[in-house]
């Protein structure tokens, strides 16, 4: 499972309100009749952390590790024109580039 706290694009200190909007805000861009693959991935993450106790249970049991996009997005917050291109990335692993 993807980062939740990335789907939604919030701190990992977030509070209920906070993690609400940014739910709300995430389905009014992609709703379900048009991107029906991002609202599943933002009703994941909203799932997962939206009480307090969800939150906690997540920090504490989750034990998935981060996808290496999942690592570049935390390394580089600040957007994606700070990030490198996925393919990039992918020729770094493989070695060739």
């Amino acid at each position: 499972m993807t980062d939740p706290y990335l789907v939604l694009g919030i701190p990992r200190d977030a509070d209920d309100e906070t993690v609400h909007r940014a739910y709300l805000e995430g389905i009014k861009q992609a709703p379900p009749e048009r991107d029906p693959e991002r609202f599943q991935s933002l009703r994941a993450a909203y799932e997962a952390l939206r009480t307090r106790r969800d939150r906690l249970a997540y920090a504490l049991f989750d034990d998935s590790a981060p996808t290496p996009m999942e690592v570049l997005d935390r390394a580089a917050p600040a957007g994606p024109s700070r990030r490198p291109e996925r393919s990039l990335f992918d020729a770094l692993l493989r070695g060739k580039a």
